[in-house]
């Protein structure tokens, strides 16, 4: 948990009826990016004249790396600013797959 991901000290709620003079979108307040580095090891041999085999060994998220949330973006309460979980939709943990492919 990121208890504050951005200052929340410069924001301030307008007065009633009036409107603030903060864009609709802030574009120099983004939420973490995704940091996933895949990789796969391939090893090809022959079996026969006309008989290939592949071997393949593949890492998905190789170096386990976690994906943060965005943060609360609403001004007002305790979730403003604060990164409180893991979206693990984003960047699953890490995966070995191993497969072997067989031409002929």
């Amino acid at each position: 948990m990121l208890s504050r991901y951005f200052d929340t000290s410069v924001f301030t709620q307008p007065a009633p009826f009036t409107f603030g003079n903060l864009a609709r979108t802030l574009p120099d307040v983004r939420g973490p990016g995704i940091n996933n580095f895949d990789m796969s090891l391939v090893k090809g041999f022959r079996i026969r004249e006309r008989l290939k085999a592949q071997f393949r060994f593949e890492f998905f998220n190789a170096w386990n790396r976690t994906q943060l949330a965005n943060p609360g973006t609403s001004q007002g309460t305790a979730q403003f600013g604060v990164i409180s979980n893991i979206s693990n939709d984003a960047n699953p943990a890490r995966q070995v797959q191993l497969a072997l492919k067989i031409v002929f």
